[in-house]
């Protein structure tokens, strides 16, 4: 098919909408605009957000500061799929250990691990554990020892 080919849409041709004409037309005096007013005069648009005067909604609200922890870096998160993935079987597992692997950002000062994945090895956990995870650990034949 050809693109001069191609069917017209429907309202294509649709003349443009011929105002201040003259009184006669229907379409002359305030040429569809209204009465007197702002919006019946040049660059008659509003800004986004304008409320007619009134205080709008973006200034109304307070600014947002963000927020800031204290403590970033205090422990890493630590999962079971992470370890079994990273260690062998009766590994001992440090903060220092997980640094050099560049399993946790080296600004945290320990970490803690979570039951989350499925633990397949057992391993020796010097740090923190949650109840869950410390469980699971030591149903493997593992041992978490809080440093």
């Amino acid at each position: 098919m050809e693109m001069n080919a191609l069917p017209l849409r429907k309202g294509y041709n649709k003349p443009a909408k011929r105002v201040g004409r003259g009184i006669g037309s229907g379409k002359g005096v305030r040429c569809t605009f209204g009465n007197k007013g702002s919006k019946a005069r040049a660059g008659r648009t509003k800004r986004i957000g304008f409320e007619g005067g009134q205080t709008p909604f973006y200034r109304r609200m307070p600014k947002y500061r963000g927020f800031k922890t204290l403590h970033p870096y205090d422990y890493a998160t630590v999962t079971f799929q992470l370890l079994s993935i990273h260690f062998n079987d009766n590994d001992v597992v440090t903060t220092e250990i997980l640094k050099e692997k560049q399993l946790i950002h080296p600004l945290y000062k320990s970490f803690k691990v979570v039951a989350t994945g499925v633990l397949a090895k057992t391993l020796i956990i010097k740090g923190q554990a949650t109840k869950a995870a410390q469980k699971i650990i030591e149903e493997k034949g593992g041992k978490v020892e809080v440093a």
